[in-house]
C-alpha cells in the first residue's frame, strides 16, 4: 500500500518494490526447486562448499546439481551441472566436437578425463518468463539424454 507524503504543496506516493508477476521466474532457489519438482525433477535443497544455495535433482537416473551465483538475496544466475564417469578418458577433440555441435550444454573435462556438462541460465533483474524457464528445463533434460547417448556410440 502506498503512503502519501505532503511535499511543497502536493502529494507524492512513496515508491514500493514491485513483485515479479507469478509467471516470472526469478533467482529464488526455493521457487526454482518447486518449479523443477512440478516438471518431475525431485529436488533436495542444500548448500555448496561456499555456503551458496544448491539444489540436487535427477532426470531419469542421472543425478545433477543446480548451483546459484550472485545472490543478494535473489540470485542472478544458476548453473546446471552433472558429471559422467568413463572407463576411458574423454579427449579434448571429443569435447570440442560436442561443444561445437551442441550449444546448450557445454562439456568440460576434469583432470581425471571424466566429462562434466554445464548449462547456465541467467535470471537477473526481471527474471525469466515461465514458459522460457520450462523450456530451459526441457533443454537440460534433452542435453543429458543426448550426451549420454553420444557416449555409447
Amino acid at each position: 500500500m502506498a503512503c502519501l507524503q505532503a511535499s511543497a504543496g502536493f502529494a507524492q506516493a512513496a515508491p514500493e518494490p514491485v513483485p515479479a508477476p507469478s509467471w516470472q521466474v526469478v533467482g529464488d532457489p526455493d521457487l526454482i526447486g518447486r518449479l523443477m519438482a512440478e516438471r518431475g525433477m525431485p529436488v533436495t535443497k542444500g548448500t555448496d562448499i561456499q555456503g551458496l544455495p544448491m539444489l540436487e535433482s535427477r532426470v531419469d537416473d542421472m543425478l545433477f546439481n543446480v548451483y546459484f551465483y550472485d545472490c543478494t538475496p535473489l540470485c542472478r544466475r544458476m548453473q546446471f551441472v552433472t558429471s559422467f564417469r568413463l572407463t576411458q578418458p574423454m579427449t579434448a577433440d571429443d569435447a570440442n566436437d560436442w561443444n561445437r555441435d551442441n550449444p546448450f550444454g557445454k562439456v568440460v573435462i576434469a583432470e581425471s578425463g571424466d566429462p562434466y556438462i554445464e548449462m547456465d541460465i541467467g535470471v537477473a533483474a526481471d527474471g525469466l518468463g515461465r514458459k522460457n524457464f520450462d523450456d530451459a528445463l526441457e533443454t537440460w533434460r534433452d542435453v543429458l539424454g543426448e550426451f549420454r547417448a553420444s557416449l555409447t556410440q
